[in-house]
Parts: C-alpha cells; sequence; structure tokens
C-alpha cells in the first residue's frame, strides 16, 4: 500500500514540476526572412538552456493569436510573462530573461516599453 502512495505523489510532483516549468514560446513563419534571421539564435539558446521548455510554432500551420512574427512570449516559473516580437528585439532582451538578467549587461525595462499592469506582463517592441 505504501508503494502505491508513494507512486501516486511521484506522478504528482512530475506533473507539478511541469505545470510551473518555464518555457519559451517561438512563433515563426517559415517565408519570413526575419524569422530566420532570429531562428539561429533560438536554437543555440534551446541548447544551452535546457532547464527551459522551447516551443516553435509554425503560424501557417495554426491559429495563433500575435502581433505578428518572429514572436516570442517567455513564461517563468513565477509565472512572469514578458511578448517579444522582431528581429532586433528578441536578441536584445531574450537571453537576458533566460539567465534571469544576473551576469548579462542588459537592458532595463520602463514604463514606455509596454508594462501591462492588468495582466502582469511586459510586451517589448
Amino acid at each position: 500500500m505504501k508503494t502505491k502512495y508513494f507512486l501516486i505523489i511521484g506522478v504528482f510532483v512530475l506533473l507539478a514540476g511541469g505545470v510551473f516549468a518555464s518555457t519559451v514560446n517561438f512563433y515563426h513563419s517559415p517565408n519570413c526572412p526575419h524569422c530566420k534571421s532570429v531562428e539561429p539564435l533560438i536554437n543555440s539558446l534551446s541548447n544551452k538552456y535546457i532547464n527551459w521548455n522551447f516551443n516553435f510554432y509554425d503560424i501557417t500551420k495554426g491559429s495563433y493569436n500575435v502581433q505578428g512574427v518572429p514572436f516570442i512570449t517567455v513564461i517563468t516559473s513565477d509565472k512572469r510573462k514578458i511578448d517579444l516580437i522582431g528581429s532586433n528585439e528578441i536578441p536584445k532582451y531574450l537571453e537576458c530573461e533566460l539567465n534571469e538578467m544576473s551576469t548579462l549587461d542588459c537592458p532595463t525595462y520602463s514604463a514606455s516599453d509596454g508594462y501591462n499592469s492588468e495582466t502582469q506582463s511586459w510586451f517589448i517592441r
């Protein structure tokens, strides 16, 4: 009987860990030159930051509510959400977020960068 309880607790811990994992969602189009320019960076970061879940979404194969491509949504384990768009902003901000801005010389955000107090998220352009 104890084994059954340990198994149930183990499954719960694994599922809970997945729910609160840090995630990068990359929305792109195969015909977009800006997407192609940032894709090597995204692939490189996905190999470097293995504790992050990277998801790649081809917008031509699904219906996604994004405001253009390339578009990235970063969701941290503490549920902070930052949206990055474009081939300038993604390289500028993405690794800082993945590295939690601890060791990189990263730009800081200001109110003009697009903080939405209702959703408690940033939209960087």
